[in-house]
């Protein structure tokens, strides 16, 4: 038995260091410890790869987000003058002139209508006030006026009676050469692409 063992000891130190850690038995080729790295036929198919999913990206990736900033950022104003409206008082008579906003050279004004307000803190918001839209240099804006009532209908600004022609008012906004009209709807004020 103690032979046996010494026998097995010489054996193992006669062996290369990485059959050591070997299981019994196994008898490594030469190149199973000197592989690495990739071979050209996996280098080209992963630059194929990336080649296609870049492409894919470059077509997928999408366009007119400066005009589409620009379009929420003058609905947002919209609802706002409509909030405006719904909360800051107005009365049948018009004797408290209406909330809306109005635009002028590319730039709106969220505001109470008509010069009968002489308090420029009362009559139009200081963030609201001549302003361009985002990317003003490219961006434009068709002019024109829509005021809400108390209850957040669109309305004429010199009787004060809702409006029920379909729609109200319509904005064109024009970002690159590109435009989005917008739309303003009868009874409810909400602005969008249509009223349908």
């Amino acid at each position: 038995m103690r032979i046996a063992s010494q026998q097995n000891k010489a054996e193992l130190s006669s062996l290369p260091a990485q059959t050591k850690l070997m299981p019994f038995g196994y008898k490594p080729f030469p190149h199973d410890y000197i592989r690495g790295g990739f071979t050209m036929v996996e280098l080209i198919m992963v630059i194929v790869i990336l080649g296609v999913l870049g492409i894919t990206v470059a077509f997928k990736w999408p366009s007119g987000l400066k005009e589409a900033a620009a379009v929420e950022e003058f609905k947002r104003a919209v609802r706002y003058a409509q909030h405006k409206a719904m909360t800051r008082g107005f009365d049948e008579t018009c004797v408290k002139k209406p909330w809306g906003i109005e635009v002028v050279t590319n730039q709106y004004t969220v505001k109470r209508q008509g010069a009968g307000c002489t308090a420029a803190d009362e009559c139009a918001e200081i963030e609201y006030r001549n302003r361009n839209l985002n990317n003003a240099a490219s961006a434009s804006l068709s002019a024109g006026a829509i005021w809400f009532n108390g209850l957040g209908e669109p309305i004429d600004a010199s009787t004060c009676q809702a409006l029920t022609a379909n729609p109200i008012a319509t904005f064109t906004i024009t970002v690159d050469g590109g435009g989005t009209p917008l739309v303003v709807c009868p009874q409810t004020g909400y602005i969008g692409n249509s009223c349908s």
